[in-house]
């Protein structure tokens, strides 16, 4: 049965591996007052929301087959490599202008792809660095996001989730909306205090009569 793991799971999608664990654990509990045949129909559910969750994790980048059969994206795809791999230029911020400059930057069905392979190879590149050093730095990134307008593509926020997202796009993740609580209308308070006031006068006057 073909299932949306991420409404199932009640989640936005994420690459956060804690993020999809602390979903599925809640829903469990969830189910712990329900019946034990809704129990175990909905646990054998979430499970499976959960593996398919935890499997877009692994799955790389996809380009569209267009952009994977033309000649172009697949010489700017090595170039990309080849400049990840360099430890001299990764992080001049020269070799990324020539990268963004090149030809297949200029074909209007290889932008969005493009984009997002940068993207991805640098977190993977991010994520698997282990010396610090070595690392892609933050003027490297501002420049690739105002370049290629990673702060613009929503498809990118929802695939690797809103840590990376905001990492590799050097902007702060927004605050949780403040909802205030409604404020009491003080004039009808007012208006009920002096009635009831009223009233009781009455009742004493009533009681001394």
């Amino acid at each position: 049965m073909s299932i949306d793991p991420w409404k199932v799971l009640e989640l936005a999608p994420t690459s956060d591996q804690q993020q999809i664990e602390a979903a599925y654990q809640q829903k469990l509990a969830e189910l712990a007052s329900e019946s034990d045949q809704v129990r175990e129909e909905q646990t054998a559910l979430l499970k499976q929301a959960y593996e398919e969750a935890i499997q877009t994790l692994k799955q790389p980048f996809m380009p569209a087959e267009a952009s994977q059969a033309h000649p172009l994206y697949q010489e700017f795809s090595e170039e990309l490599s080849q400049l990840l791999g360099n430890a001299l230029r990764r992080n001049q911020l020269t070799a990324w202008q020539l990268l963004v400059d090149h030809p297949a930057g200029q074909e209007h069905q290889l932008r969005d792809d493009l984009s997002a392979l940068i993207f991805d190879q640098i977190l993977h590149y991010q994520r698997t660095c282990e010396d610090d050093k070595q690392l892609i730095s933050s003027e490297v990134l501002i420049y690739l996001t105002e370049q290629l307008e990673w702060s613009t593509r929503d498809d990118l926020r929802a695939r690797y989730g809103d840590n990376f997202y905001y990492r590799m796009t050097q902007q702060h993740i927004p605050e949780p909306e403040f909802v205030p609580e409604p404020i009491a209308d003080t004039g009808n308070l007012a208006n009920i205090f002096i009635g009831l006031t009223i009233v009781c006068a009455i009742g004493l006057l009533m009681i001394s009569v």
